[in-house]
Parts: C-alpha cells; structure tokens; sequence
C-alpha cells in the first residue's frame, strides 16, 4: 500500500501539503482495515475466535503510539485549515519523523506478543525515523545528502519507508515462518 501511495502521490497529486497529508492518512486507514481483514481471515480459515486476550494486548500495545502520532498531525493539519501552509510545510519533514517513531514504537510493543520480525520491522521504523530527522534538521550536519531528491520529495521518503519496509518484512516472514506441511 504505501509503494502505490506514494507513486499515485508522485504521479497524480504532486507536492502539495494538502494532498500529502490526504493521500498518507488514507494509506494509513486502508493499510490498518486490510490488516484488520487478513486477521480476521486467518482466524477463520484457523477456525479460532477473532477477539483473542493476545489480539487484545497487541492491539493494546499499538495503540497509544498510532495515536500518539496522529495527535500530532492535528496542529499541521490546523495550520493547513488556517492558511499557513508555509508553517505547515516545514512541519512536514519532522511530521513524517514522528509518524515513523511512533508506528515503530507500537510495532515494537506489539511485537513482544508476535514474532521477532515485527520488534525487527519496529526498530527499523524508529531506525529510519531518527536517521531522516537528522538529515532533516536543516540538513546541517549532511547537506549534500539531506538536499538530495530522494529526501526532499516526500512521498517517495513515505513510500520507501512505510512501503519498502513492509516488503521487505514481508519477505522475510515469508521465508522464516513455519508452515505446516501440505498433505
């Protein structure tokens, strides 16, 4: 989801604030209900219930963080509604900071009640997010780097975080999860 996002935001929408903020809140809702809808898959096909005391504290556990980082979109999305989209746009860069800070925070936290490659797949997050901040903070300590394309365009910083990383975390469940033997 967040490789499509991004090319639809590097294609279609352009560099808007506004249709950043649109654009990767909606990857957000639609990355959590098709995980919602895989889970609730998996438990039919297992033939468990769907409401289970561990899928209770994982979803415990991602909780306060999600929300955590979407309390703090709120102020940027104020400055957007109030006209100062200046403000707003160099709100921007430690925004994304903070979405992946704390998105690697829950999954850290829901990791303790999952597998090893979600802790994995948390720290990276939290990796990547204090990595960006510091190329972000006026690219002072790393200009050459900080002022690259890569890192000013900032659906493809999205899509090669949010999205890049989910793939390859789906690659590596893939080949380390155990299945059961086909009959």
């Amino acid at each position: 989801i967040g490789v499509v996002a991004a090319g639809l935001g590097l294609i279609v929408l352009g560099q808007t604030i506004t249709s950043f903020l649109f654009l990767w809140l909606c990857a957000a809702v639609l990355a959590s209900l098709a995980s919602l809808l895989i889970v609730r898959r998996q438990s039919i096909t297992a033939k468990e219930p769907f409401s289970t005391p561990a899928s209770r504290r994982v979803i415990g556990a991602l909780y306060a963080p999600l929300c955590a980082g979407a309390m703090l979109t709120v102020p940027v999305a104020l400055l957007l509604a109030t006209g100062r989209s200046a403000l707003a746009g160099e709100a921007l860069p430690p925004l994304m900071c903070v979405w992946m800070g704390f998105y690697g925070c829950g999954l850290n936290a829901a990791g303790q009640y999952s597998s090893r490659g979600v802790r994995l797949l948390g720290w990276g997050f939290i990796g990547a997010g204090a990595l960006l901040a510091t190329l972000f903070v006026g690219g002072y300590w790393l200009p050459e780097l900080a002022s690259h394309q890569l890192f000013t365009n900032f659906h493809a910083v999205m899509g090669a975080t949010f999205g890049g990383f989910h793939l390859v975390a789906a690659g590596y469940l893939y080949l380390t999860e155990s299945r059961p033997p086909t009959p």
